[in-house]
């Protein structure tokens, strides 16, 4: 009879390694107290007594990181006696060797404490729901019409809504398939009735999606309650639906980005290994590296997004390693945080003048290791979104969509794939800006790029070429295939009306698609060329149409 596989093999090897830790304890506590009353005879034992301080301070820092808290934290004052002799902070005779050894033999008695009173340490886990083909958005309002209304207008930008009267029916009715939940604050309220914190935070706690409120006012006090329950944005009605449709997808693909990349660099095997568990029992995708002389190629190779760095190594310290990675112009702003536990001032301001961000004290909280890396790559994420993204569409800028072409087309060159090129322009949209505007001119552009995010693949690449052009790169895609993808994005633009007070109008897209089968040979520069080309085939024919470039000379 076979055994029964694990349903958590991440939670199993939780236990393996604490099993593993422990069972190396008891030796690692006798090794603490040979090597002190060796020390005693010894008539200078100042390298003994330094090692001794080595081993109490790797005991110090991954003790409580596997629950042995009371074992951990009496080792750390064990450490410091001996650091203090050491800084010549404290006379010799103040380290009386004999006395010391037999507190050392305590540290038994403090693993016994913690063993009696230990109980499981679990981490959370939330899988991951699949993806759906077009994002689904849950509605709750309970002014029926404009619910429509709203559902109407999201469906133009290619999301599937569901609309609910009150939040009690959304609840009983989701299956954990809503991407996101726009929620009128006062849904379920009586008119006069203001909703309190506790009720949403109780009604929402176990919604997994992203929250958007709207509501018919805006104040100080109703942004706090969206915040305290847990929304990621708050929209007054009438609502801009381009403006909330942008805000949607953003929040989607956020939830969506790809598992944050960690690199923990420690020369305590154990600890790493927990805490490379630890890191990927919720998802992320961790390196560890004892060998620091491996650094360099190593972070080029697997691009973290966050370093983890023990300050305290035998032959390198945290700190040198950080101005190291310092070095390099395209790790200048990867963050880097030190595992420690040092409580200097002097030393710990050194480290972050050597170019660390942060430290996480030893002994390292499970819960908040997790959060605290989960929350520095996101903001690191924001910061590099914010750096070569435009802020009207959340698309690419020019200058790094340029880029992320070039690099798809080695790509095409290194797989044999396809790979697509698409300029796309909005038609008479100098007319828009004349007639109505900047002010709305802005909310057309920003309505392309969402609805250019909403009908393009995630592993596409998708920009602002600069004013009312987009330029939009289709890896593994041949030119059929990416006129169907872009005639559909073409017409779901068509569908759409602006309004400006009680004027009504739309607006209409052209495009031009060149590929790589078409014209296997040129630069990145002449396939974008080939792409206008195609464009202004499009204007020329009348526009709101999207043509192919299908001569290699073909020319404006």
């Amino acid at each position: 009879m076979a055994d029964r596989p694990s349903k958590d093999p991440l939670g199993a090897r939780l236990q393996e390694l604490r099993s593993a830790y422990r069972e190396r304890l008891n030796d690692e506590l006798a090794a603490i107290t040979r090597l002190a009353e060796e020390a005693v005879n010894q008539t200078d034992a100042a390298e003994s007594i330094t090692l001794l301080g080595q081993k109490l301070h790797k005991l110090a820092g991954s003790a409580g990181t596997f629950g042995f808290h009371r074992l951990g934290s009496h080792a750390r004052q064990l450490e410091q006696r001996i650091q203090e002799w050491l800084d010549g902070s404290a006379s010799a005779a103040s380290l009386n060797l004999i006395a010391f050894t037999q507190d050392l033999k305590t540290l038994q008695f403090h693993l016994g404490a913690d063993e009696a009173a230990s109980r499981s340490i679990s981490v959370e886990h939330t899988g991951q729901e699949p993806e759906p083909d077009s994002p689904l958005i849950a509605v709750v309002e309970r002014d029926e019409i404009l619910a429509k209304y709203i559902a109407h207008q999201l469906e133009s930008f290619g999301f599937l809504v569901r609309c609910y009267h009150d939040p009690q029916a959304f609840l009983v009715n989701n299956d954990g398939s809503t991407d996101l939940l726009l929620l009128d604050h006062r849904s379920g309220a009586a008119e006069s009735v203001s909703t309190s914190t506790e009720h949403w935070q109780m009604l929402l706690k176990d919604v997994q999606c992203p929250v958007i409120f709207m509501g018919g006012h805006e104040d100080f006090f109703v942004r706090l309650e969206a915040v305290r329950a847990g929304a990621d944005g708050y929209f007054v009605k009438p609502l801009n639906i381009p403006k909330v449709a942008k805000k949607i997808t953003q929040s989607i693909r956020k939830q969506r980005q790809h598992n944050e990349r960690i690199l923990i660099i420690d020369d305590d095997a154990e600890l790493i290994s927990h805490l490379q568990t630890v890191l990927t029992k919720e998802g992320m995708v961790v390196e560890i590296l004892s060998d620091p002389t491996r650094l360099i190629n190593t972070t080029a190779e697997f691009q973290p997004e966050l370093l983890l760095v023990d300050l305290n190594m035998p032959e390198v310290t945290g700190d040198e390693l950080a101005s190291m990675i310092r070095q390099f112009d395209q790790w200048n702003n990867l963050p880097i945080l030190y595992l420690t536990r040092e409580q200097s001032q002097e030393v710990r301001a050194h480290a972050l003048l050597s170019g660390g961000d942060d430290f996480i004290n030893k002994p390292i909280s499970d819960d908040y290791l997790i959060k605290t890396c989960r929350n520095r790559v996101r903001r690191q994420r924001d910061m590099q979104q914010a750096i070569s993204h435009d802020g009207l569409t959340g698309l690419l800028r020019h200058a790094n969509i340029k880029d992320a072409l070039e690099t798809e087309l080695q790509g095409s060159r290194r797989s044999g794939n396809p790979l697509s090129v698409v300029m796309l322009d909005i038609d008479h949209f100098k007319q828009v800006n004349d007639t109505y505007g900047h002010a709305l001119g802005d909310i057309v552009i920003s309505t392309v790029g969402t609805l250019v995010s909403q009908h393009f693949r995630r592993s596409d690449r998708l920009g602002r070429y600069g004013g009312e052009e987009f330029v939009v790169a289709l890896p593994n895609c041949d030119a059929k295939t990416a006129y169907t993808l872009v005639d559909r994005l073409r017409q779901a633009f068509a569908e759409i009306s602006f309004v400006e007070r009680s004027r009504r109008f739309v607006c209409t897209l052209s495009a031009g698609i060149a590929d790589t089968q078409t014209f296997p040979d040129t630069t990145a520069e002449q396939l974008l060329d080939q792409a206008d080309a195609a464009l202004y085939r499009s204007k020329n024919a009348g526009r709101n149409c999207v043509s192919i470039a299908s001569e290699p000379k073909e020319s404006q």
